[in-house]
């Protein structure tokens, strides 16, 4: 029964959306892709609405964002044999739902191929939900069911490049998808420092500035980034060109095909013009002392944060015909950079080109500079994000105005209640569902398991989420609006509408439904604090009540047999 229940029952502002973001790790020491595209975003949306970002544990993306993170697994589901196994039965997945209902967020935001647990518990609970995909779905990291999955569970389809969302192009789907490309803040790049990043680096390796260097750059160095091809590349180019220098950035991580790159250029008697550095995390110092930069990618690239920062540092880029790569390269028109996919004649051919160009180089460069702010900088973006947020924007208003008082489903008040799928239990008043803190407090107030009334969860989550109930300490805060209670006396009282009624009897209890075993023990100080009663004089105009409720709480508590209302 116990919950994640800070910061619950908090007013929030009827003019903010509240995203919430799910992300598995949070980048613990470096940013995937997908959470440097999500740093973006929520950079912009934070401005305009409420965003909260879950994960299993606080990493490099919160503390970049200036987010507080709600720490909870994020387990994905890339081990389901098929999209028609039952998910709601994953371990992780009532939590899942608890959480939900305790924060309510209007739209819950996902990304990368495994996020299908937060997705499917949202969509249960009808919160629309917004699937981010910076990968192709023809990625190995995909399963054969993800597209069936993001089609059955994503309200929105936000895709960096039109590779990233043609496998999901369907006429079901056509109309939730949107192409939202990442970009780059002007400020990341320090643009002013361009010319200190290039002289510190080519003094380092070192490199003199009549040397123009061809560069590789990913963030590891993995077979299929191409570093075998750019390597072959580079020897025939070296051959050719004494003046130009070949610098290779990004960690190792497959040790024998870095070793094999290696060979081929020991082998070659061009080791020396050969150098070696870490990309990440300050690519921009390195891509600065870069005049080309090489982008040979063997599979097809969703989006190339490279080959962005490349054109925004003022440089030519030449790459492979790799998914959206070739319509990057189209956009900012340099289709006449690009190379068949493994064609190393083809590569080389397009670098020596742009070697031999001489000063209409920096012209291009210049060219693609602009071109590449015009498709993919930051005005751009917000334009696109824009659409996007006004269609969801809409909808979220939309689910909102089911939520008012008046368009809540039929629930008995002051009853506990839980969902079929989360573990949660809620006290249900003032139109409001109150969790408890934990089964301490649960007992605390005298409730007991068979009191639990069980209602699907996409029921009880229309219902707002109130302050949590607390034991510890029992103030008027933290406790039920209508209860028992007595303080050190034997004296009971009924403790509705911020007062305190005398019970003159069991029977008199027992006439209006309550249970004198439900009968709480409070410190007397309290109770001392709640007004006894009320004024028992009454207006001559005013007719008499007959029945006492949260708004008559004024007068002791008295059997009569002649009637049976229930409170």
């Amino acid at each position: 029964m116990e919950q994640d229940s800070g910061g619950l029952g908090m007013e929030r502002s009827p003019a903010l959306l509240r995203i919430m973001f799910f992300v598995p790790n949070s980048g613990r020491r470096a940013l995937t892709g997908m959470e440097k595209y999500m740093l973006t975003l929520i950079r912009e949306l934070k401005e305009q609405a409420e965003c909260l970002l879950v994960a299993d544990e606080p990493g490099v993306l919160a503390i970049q964002a200036g987010l507080p993170v709600i720490v909870h697994p994020v387990p994905s589901a890339e081990h389901e044999e098929s999209p028609d196994a039952d998910i709601r039965r994953h371990p992780a997945f009532g939590p899942l739902v608890n959480l939900l209902h305790m924060r309510q967020p209007d739209i819950v935001l996902v990304g990368g191929p495994h996020p299908v647990l937060p997705a499917s518990a949202a969509k249960m609970l009808h919160i629309p939900v917004l699937w981010l995909l910076t990968e192709t779905v023809t990625d190995p990291a995909w399963a054969p069911h993800t597209g069936e999955q993001i089609e059955r569970y994503a309200d929105w389809i936000a895709g960096v490049s039109d590779a990233s969302l043609e496998p999901l192009r369907t006429k079901a789907s056509e109309s939730k998808i949107f192409l939202l490309p990442p970009t780059r803040r002007r400020e990341e790049l320090n643009p002013d420092l361009h010319p200190v990043y290039r002289h510190k680096l080519r003094s380092a390796l070192p490199v003199d500035e009549k040397h123009r260097i061809v560069g590789f750059a990913a963030p590891r160095l993995k077979p299929e980034m191409g570093l075998s091809w750019f390597t072959a590349m580079a020897v025939q180019v070296a051959a050719v060109h004494p003046d130009v220098r070949f610098l290779v950035a990004g960690s190792v991580c497959d040790e024998a095909h870095y070793r094999l790159c290696r060979r081929m250029i020991e082998e070659s008697g061009y080791e020396s013009r050969f150098h070696y550095v870490e990309l990440e995390p300050h690519r921009e110092q390195v891509l600065a002392a870069m005049d080309l930069i090489v982008v040979p990618s063997l599979f097809e690239e969703s989006f190339s944060m490279t080959a962005l920062d490349g054109w925004l540092l003022g440089k030519n880029v030449i790459a492979y015909r790799s998914g959206g790569l070739e319509e990057m390269l189209t956009a900012t028109g340099g289709s006449g950079l690009l190379a068949p996919q493994g064609d190393v004649e083809a590569l080389t051919d397009r670098v020596l080109k742009c070697l031999e160009a001489g000063a209409q180089l920096e012209a291009r460069a210049e060219a693609s500079r602009r071109s590449a702010e015009a498709a993919y900088g930051e005005e751009a973006y917000r334009e696109r994000l824009a659409m996007l947020m006004a269609s969801v924007r809409k909808r979220a208003l939309e689910l909102r105005r089911r939520r008012k008082p008046g368009s809540l489903p039929v629930l008995r008040p002051n009853a506990v209640y839980k969902g079929k799928w989360s573990p949660a239990v809620f006290l249900l008043e003032q139109g409001r569902k109150r969790p408890f803190a934990s089964a301490e407090a649960f007992r605390f107030y005298r409730y007991r398991v068979e009191d639990i009334r069980v209602v699907p969860d996409a029921v009880l989550h229309r219902f707002p989420t109130g302050r949590v109930l607390r034991h510890d300490p029992p103030s008027p805060r933290n406790r039920p609006s209508v209860m028992l209670a007595r303080g050190e006396g034997r004296l009971v009282y009924l403790l509705t509408g911020g007062r305190r009624l005398p019970v003159v009897s069991q029977a008199a209890l027992r006439q209006r439904g309550l249970d004198p075993t439900r009968v709480v023990q409070l410190p007397s100080a309290e109770l001392s604090v709640l007004p006894l009663g009320g004024d028992r004089r009454r207006s001559p105009k005013r007719k008499r009540r007959r029945y006492l409720g949260t708004k008559q709480a004024g007068r002791a508590i008295r059997h009569n047999p002649a009637r049976s209302r229930r409170l």
